[in-house]
């Protein structure tokens, strides 16, 4: 088994922006093969959840070997993720757990998200937030971060960890890998 890595991007993104081709780059120096799939519907006013998981499930075989990273919204598939599998690590970048109630994301909360599977399948989790996200605050994720008996990691000035707020790596992400 060879160790490997799945990046799941953020609503409106794509595997070319941001910080996502210098943690493929990071992550390959250290021996993983990195999957950054391009997730259907995502350039979408509504993205589909369900059609995500279903592409990524025929994409990559996710084995306790496999770490994988969310942004954005690609954490909530990071977490559904879990709630079906084993995987080594799990990072999520300016993510959020409750249950989301504007129009745009309803089709990734049809149940709540089940932190005990999410503990019992993954041993050591991420959480990487912003002081001055405008999306998510660091206090919504390190309240996420305690519900999932994860390491809260607080970003100065970093934004939701886009090119918008010049963030094109994150160190704090590749410390703990």
């Amino acid at each position: 088994m060879t160790k490997q890595a799945l990046i799941l991007h953020a609503w409106y993104e794509n595997p070319e922006n941001n910080w996502y081709p210098w943690i493929k780059t990071e992550l390959e120096k250290l021996g993983y093969t990195v999957f950054i799939p391009n997730l259907p519907t995502m350039q979408t006013d509504l993205p589909d959840m369900q059609q995500q998981l279903n592409f990524i499930e025929q994409t990559v075989t996710i084995d306790n070997k496999t770490i994988v990273v969310g942004h954005s919204i690609g954490c909530l598939l990071t977490m559904r993720l879990a709630e079906k599998y084993s995987y080594d690590k799990m990072f999520l970048v300016a993510g959020w757990d409750f249950n989301e109630l504007s129009v745009e994301h309803r089709l990734f909360w049809k149940t709540p998200i089940n932190h005990t599977m999410i503990k019992q399948h993954i041993k050591k989790i991420f959480v990487i937030s912003s002081d001055n996200d405008p999306y998510t605050t660091a206090f919504t994720a390190e309240e996420m971060s305690k519900r999932l008996g994860g390491k809260f990691i607080l970003v100065k000035d970093a934004g939701h960890f886009t090119e918008k707020f010049d963030v094109t790596s994150i160190p704090q992400l590749l410390e703990n890998i």
